[in-house]
């Protein structure tokens, strides 16, 4: 999966506030370091995912080829 198909994957999962929150990022005119941009991103508010959402979050996170346990995407799904 391209990096690109797997942003859109990430992004279509997001809520509304974090997709609102991320085009403020993307639509800014200046560049911004790594730093200021991960403050961005935890400033932004929180709002509740699906099982469904967050499984396809973390199943987009992960590197083709790289197997990941049963235990291990359970914990992450924190279950």
């Amino acid at each position: 999966m391209s990096d690109v198909a797997r942003l859109h994957e990430i992004i279509d999962a997001l809520p509304p506030r974090q997709i609102d929150a991320l085009l403020a990022l993307l639509d800014s005119w200046q560049p911004v370091s790594n730093e200021v941009f991960a403050g961005r991103l935890a400033e932004a508010p929180e709002e509740e995912i699906d099982e469904d959402s967050t499984a396809r979050v973390l199943a987009a996170e992960v590197e083709p080829g790289k197997n990941v346990s049963h235990e291990e995407m359970m914990q992450r799904l924190g279950l």
